[in-house]
Parts: C-alpha cells; structure tokens; sequence
C-alpha cells in the first residue's frame, strides 16, 4: 500500500512538472508577425549596446487585445496603459501604437515610422524597459494595426 502511494505521488510530480514546462512554453509564444517587432527592437537595441526586451505573456495579451480593438473600432488611440497589468509589479510602462495600409513589407513600414518618430524612438530605445509585447490586428478594410507595450519589471 505505501508503495503504491509512493508510485502516485511520484507519477502526480511527474504531472505537474510536465505542466509546468509546457506552460512555461506557451506562455512564451508571440505570433510570429508580433516576433517581428520584437526581433526589430532587439536588433535596434543592440546596434546602440543596449540589452534586449524579453517577451512578457501578460504585455503581450494587453498589446494583442488593444490591436484588436483599433482594428475594430478603425481609430488609433493609446491604451489605459495599466489596464489589464494587475498583479504585474511594474516600475515604468510605456506604449507605441501605429497603424498602416497593406505595403510590400507593412510590418517593416510601421517599425521604420516608429524608429523615426523621436517620440516613439524614445520607447524602443529606453533603457530602463525590460520588457515588451506585441500585438498586431488586421482590420477589414486591410489595415494593419500594432500596440507594443514596454515594462520595466
């Protein structure tokens, strides 16, 4: 009898640390066409020494939805910056938002008009953000809509 319990506790362990990691990993799953804005970041970030923005589930949701609502509701607009952030223990936020009709490349058009709007710019390149999400969102008429939301966690 003690060997069985033993056995279920040790199957029940195994469970959950498969859990874990598999909630570990999809936690971490930007949308590919969100990885590009982060990759871009990045890559503008390092050409100026500054460490990269690690990808936040909870930024990246709030970016997601507010993406989807501009596309839905046609009107570009910043976000109530901390909601949709309880439980985060933020020190800084921050928010891009930009929007573009369909081009050859319109994920790089709308990270090209962020990189030269100082005001934006300034987002990216802040070396107090450790964080970032992304959302993007196409809207019926084809226009792409992005939210990027910086922390500083």
């Amino acid at each position: 009898m003690e060997q069985m319990v033993r056995s279920t506790r040790a199957r029940l362990g195994v469970g959950i640390a498969v859990l874990a990691v598999l909630a570990t990993i999809v936690a971490g799953c930007m949308p590919d066409d969100a990885r590009t804005f982060l990759d871009r970041t990045n890559s503008l970030r390092a050409s100026r020494g500054l460490p990269a923005l690690q990808e936040h589930g909870q930024l990246t949701d709030k970016a997601e939805a507010w993406a989807q609502h501009m596309a839905r509701t046609g009107r570009l607009a910043h976000s109530d910056l901390s909601a949709g952030l309880d439980g985060l223990a933020w020190r800084a936020l921050g928010e891009n938002v930009g929007v573009s009709t369909p081009t050859a490349d319109t994920l790089r058009t709308i990270h090209e008009r962020f990189v030269a709007s100082s005001t934006h710019r300034a987002n990216l390149l802040n070396s107090r953000f450790t964080h970032m999400g992304v959302g993007v969102a196409t809207s019926a008429d084809g226009r792409v809509w992005v939210a990027e939301v910086f922390a500083t966690l």
